[in-house]
């Protein structure tokens, strides 16, 4: 088992994989463009409110307190302990070690005490969000989380997930399903909170869309900034197009 690397060695998980972008011959209306990424910011912002709990989880699991629905499985063959969960339609695996504050990052034990943890976590199933379902869902997070003995657990690292989902605007659905990369970047939770107040999420984007037998794939760049102290979360695409999200309520609103 190595050491961890370095606070700026952050991992780029480049454009996730997915179908090839639709033909530019036929390419989408204006309108309907604007629709598709109204739609995917939701998809988006659904996406990321799912994750709070897991997060949490995942901080908890780290100074070697399993939530309801998680247990250990022992230690692999690198020394790292590992896990299984199951919770609301989700089935997980996960392996994480803990570190030291030196510079040589010297592996310790997960007990509540180490300076900090990595954690590798693979999860598949369903999920629900708001009015929103997800399916065929398909991730797995390579989170460093910083912080832990303050109860402030602060997360970084890379993150490759996939689902399915739909969307209703003006009573047409549309059938999404969504590819992502993200790096996550000091994405802080204070203490006894539910809600991340700092940090940003930076997202590649395969997307797949299908809406009344019309189909169009597309990449985009996403970038989410958590908002803190009143201060609203915004999620901008493509550099240009900027949503805000109330995270409590999941409402998504264009800027």
């Amino acid at each position: 088992m190595s050491a961890c690397a370095g606070n700026d060695d952050n991992q780029d998980p480049g454009v996730p994989p997915g179908p090839d972008p639709t033909d530019p011959t036929d390419p989408p209306t204006p309108e309907e463009t604007s629709r598709d990424y109204d739609e995917l910011a939701n998809v988006i912002g659904a996406h990321v409110r799912g994750e709070f709990a897991i997060m949490l989880a995942a901080a908890q699991i780290s100074e070697m307190q399993f939530p309801a629905g998680f247990t250990s499985t022992g230690v692999d063959a690198e020394g790292r302990n590992t896990g299984e969960g199951v919770r609301d339609g989700m089935s997980f695996a996960f392996a994480f070690h803990c570190n030291d504050g030196t510079a040589a990052h010297t592996v310790v034990p997960c007990d509540g005490a180490a300076h900090h943890s990595h954690i590798q976590l693979a999860m598949n199933g369903s999920l629900a969000v708001g009015s929103m379902a997800m399916d065929q869902v398909a991730r797995e997070v390579d989170w460093e989380i910083r912080d832990l003995t303050l109860d402030k657990a602060r997360f970084r690292g890379p993150d490759q997930a996939s689902l399915t989902t739909s969307v209703t605007t003006e009573g047409v659905a549309a059938t999404y399903t969504v590819n992502f990369g993200a790096t996550y970047e000091q994405v802080r939770f204070m203490p006894n909170a539910v809600i991340p107040t700092f940090g940003t999420i930076d997202f590649t984007l395969n997307t797949e869309r299908v809406r009344a037998g019309d189909r169009r794939v597309f990449n985009a760049s996403a970038q989410l900034v958590y908002g803190a102290s009143g201060t609203p979360t915004i999620l901008t695409i493509d550099g240009s197009l900027n949503y805000s999200i109330d995270l409590t309520t999941g409402v998504v609103a264009k800027l």
